[in-house]
């Protein structure tokens, strides 16, 4: 990967998706489109990533008890995230979609539709899973009942933002199929 490959993606996160141009060459307007989408879906995804790494080195030496561990968890999960976004910059960037026929594309559309509806899934349990934890720091007479109100709390908002996230591309990559292949 080279610094203009870097410089390049997080401009393109300022394109318009062109939902609202009348093109004759639908496929590539699809195509075009679809890239453009992925690649801003992968720019907020490190953003938050190196944002929650960040938030930890600043706040991990200042704040303690549970907002403490909060941060911790937090930014084990951009580190994770963050790893992921790397993965998924190279397989996205550097593996071109096929573009020989309709199947193919659809095909590609189907994948990443199954993908995002599973990544919701895992959101919702991660919000499920953050409450439980934090709903854990309450029982008498436990220990490290910062850790887990602070775990717990970094987890639901890891949820909650990949939910968002999730949801607001899913709608993004489905409307742009409806615009090239459904009007």
């Amino acid at each position: 990967m080279k610094l203009y490959d870097v410089c390049f993606f997080f401009t393109e996160f300022q394109c318009p998706t062109g939902f609202d141009l009348l093109n004759t060459d639908k496929l590539n307007t699809f195509d075009n489109r679809f890239q453009l989408i992925l690649r801003q879906h992968l720019t907020v995804f490190a953003l938050w990533s190196i944002l929650n790494c960040a938030g930890d080195l600043i706040g991990a030496f200042i704040l303690k008890g549970n907002a403490y561990y909060f941060l911790m968890m937090s930014g084990i999960w951009g580190i994770v995230n963050f790893i992921v976004a790397i993965g998924f910059f190279y397989h996205t960037i550097y593996r071109k979609t096929p573009k020989n026929t309709i199947y193919e594309r659809l095909v590609v559309q189907n994948h990443v539709e199954k993908m995002m509806f599973l990544n919701i899934g895992l959101d919702v349990a991660y919000v499920f899973i953050g409450f439980l934890l934090r709903e854990h720091s309450f029982i008498c007479n436990i220990s490290y009942t910062n850790l887990w109100l602070g775990f717990g709390w970094a987890v639901v908002m890891q949820g909650l933002f990949l939910l968002i996230q999730d949801i607001s591309f899913l709608y993004l990559y489905r409307r742009n199929f409806q615009n090239s292949f459904c009007s």
